[in-house]
């Protein structure tokens, strides 16, 4: 079987134009055949990351949403777990049943390839322009803690999400122009997100490395500078390479998988990091998810704002 797998990976309109330069060709048998197997292995890898990142996302929305009382991070967490589970079921489904990696449930609907992507779009630039947010909200309670305790507003959480998500809807699905690039969601988050995340992340470095105070108490603020750097060094990637392939046609065929495999760890290792962070050191017994997750955003309950009511 051939795979024709390109930069139409994260393009809704992969028949409408063909001059990138990124369609493969094979001069023998055996380069094709590599080249499959090599697809086959990327795309299990990322099957089986978003499968591990569906349940780990899943019991974080399960507990933040119905078993955990909420405060203003409780918010930004569960939303942030709301995207990446998007993101993965979306990435899961586009591979299952818009390539060819599986032949017999192969689809060719234009509309309901449409839809899965700019979804999948979506979801990724919502993580990315909330971690976004989060970094920053972080970096003004270590920099002003004192205003950030005492003025912070009380539905700033509930605020920012929502219009992230609106945001992100109306550049993801909604086309400026008909002759807009089809990328320029990718651009807007880079410009938006790369500066103002690199910035925060080396301020909350500085902060967890130099301050002792910090080492001893900040689980939370630990927990969110290892989902940064984890979103830099994994999930930013994909939106670079995708701005340069449009910008200036610098994208290397065959490598689109590898990145997207990246972006999927990247969603799947947020549950991962509450877990390492907030268990106790040392400790024997085993305790559950409620309790490590509690114990991370008990920081936020301290200087995150007015408590918010429970979920019924």
């Amino acid at each position: 079987m051939a795979m024709n797998v390109s930069l139409t990976v994260m393009d809704d309109e992969p028949n409408d134009h063909n001059d990138t330069g990124t369609d493969l060709s094979y001069e023998s048998p055996a380069e094709m055949l590599h080249y499959d197997l090599e697809y086959i292995i990327a795309v299990a890898f990322t099957l089986a990351t978003c499968c591990t990142g569906l349940v780990g996302n899943g019991i974080v929305i399960r507990l933040l949403g119905f078993h955990i009382k909420r405060n203003p991070y409780t918010t930004y967490i569960l939303t942030l777990a709301v995207f990446d589970f998007g993101f993965l079921t979306s990435l899961a489904i586009y591979y299952i049943f818009f390539s060819t990696f599986i032949p017999s449930l192969y689809i060719n609907d234009d509309n309901l390839h449409f839809i899965f992507l700019r979804f999948s779009w979506c979801t990724y630039i919502s993580s990315e322009l909330l971690l976004t947010a989060i970094s920053i909200d972080r970096c003004v309670s270590i920099l002003f803690p004192i205003w950030h305790r005492c003025h912070r507003p009380t539905n700033l959480s509930i605020t920012v999400c929502v219009l992230i998500s609106v945001f992100s809807f109306l550049i993801s699905v909604i086309p400026l122009t008909p002759m807009t690039t089809i990328n320029y969601p990718f651009f807007i988050s880079a410009l938006l997100c790369l500066p103002l995340m690199t910035i925060s992340t080396v301020i909350i470095l500085i902060k967890v490395c130099f301050k002792s105070q910090q080492r001893q108490r900040g689980k939370l603020l630990m927990a969110v500078l290892l989902c940064l750097l984890f979103f830099l060094i994994l999930g930013f990637p994909l939106t670079v390479i995708i701005v340069l392939d449009t910008s200036f046609r610098l994208w290397l065929s065959g490598t689109e998988k590898y990145f997207l495999f990246c972006a999927s760890l990247n969603s799947s290792v947020n549950p991962v990091i509450y877990l390492l962070v907030g268990r106790k050191k040392g400790g024997r017994s085993r305790e559950t998810m409620k309790a490590i997750l509690q114990r991370v955003l008990k920081e936020g309950e301290e200087d995150g704002g007015q408590e918010l009511d429970p979920p019924s």
